[in-house]
């Protein structure tokens, strides 16, 4: 079985709006329902679960009919809860991908390509070269060649991750916490990923969706 997880814990603290970022508005809908409808239209997808805090689960469970598992106070937290809920109510989950809420540009084929590629290794990651200049304190040169940056889509097989996992730990990216002995690729494959931080990131978001004409539709989702 494969289960997508959107990750919808937070709260919104650098953006600074009323509401979290992830129920405001971007060309018209939910920036949240971006990534809903990219798993609703994955044909890979068996099952849909969102992970958020009260009031806003109930929100999400109404408007969106998916399922939903309490947030935590941090991301790895988030992560747990989701964890323990697939892992009581979908024993037989094989694969599972982590998605973030502020990332509106998340595919139905980028999902059905990770869950793919899960059958010849352990774990599927997203991954963007760094172009800018490196640099570290107390050094005046960084290879950047040796580094890359790490965002969601993370995906996983289901039973190594949860074996893993350390709810208390301070690493920020899942796949980190991944035994030595797994597998993991490196997917270079998503030209856009912007994840809405903050608010002037809610308007380019918006500008390459109108230049793009890439709306989400309810049967369609971004190609």
């Amino acid at each position: 079985m494969n289960i997508v997880v959107i990750l919808s814990g937070g709260t919104g603290v650098r953006f600074g709006g009323k509401i979290p970022k992830q129920y405001m508005q971007l060309c018209g809908q939910d920036v949240i329902s971006y990534p809903i409808n990219a798993a609703r239209c994955a044909g890979s997808c068996e099952h849909v679960i969102v992970a958020a805090h009260h009031p806003y689960a109930e929100y999400v469970k109404e408007k969106y009919k998916v399922e939903c598992c309490r947030g935590g106070n941090t991301h790895n937290e988030t992560v747990y809860h989701a964890l323990t809920f697939v892992k009581e109510n979908y024993p037989d989950c094989g694969k599972i991908l982590f998605a973030d809420c502020v990332r509106p540009f998340l595919t139905a084929n980028i999902i059905d390509e990770y869950f793919t590629k899960l059958e010849d290794t352990d774990a599927v990651i997203t991954a963007q070269h760094i172009t800018d200049s490196l640099g570290r304190k107390g050094m005046q040169f960084v290879p950047r060649d040796d580094y890359y940056l790490i965002q969601k889509p993370e995906a996983f097989r289901f039973d190594m991750l949860w074996k893993a996992f350390d709810c208390g730990s301070e690493k920020t990216a899942i796949v980190q916490q991944m035994p030595p002995e797994a597998r993991v690729e490196l997917y270079y494959g998503m030209q856009y990923n912007l994840k809405i931080t903050y608010p002037e990131d809610l308007h380019l978001a918006e500008a390459i969706l109108l230049e793009n004409k890439r709306y989400i539709k309810p049967r369609g989702g971004l190609l």
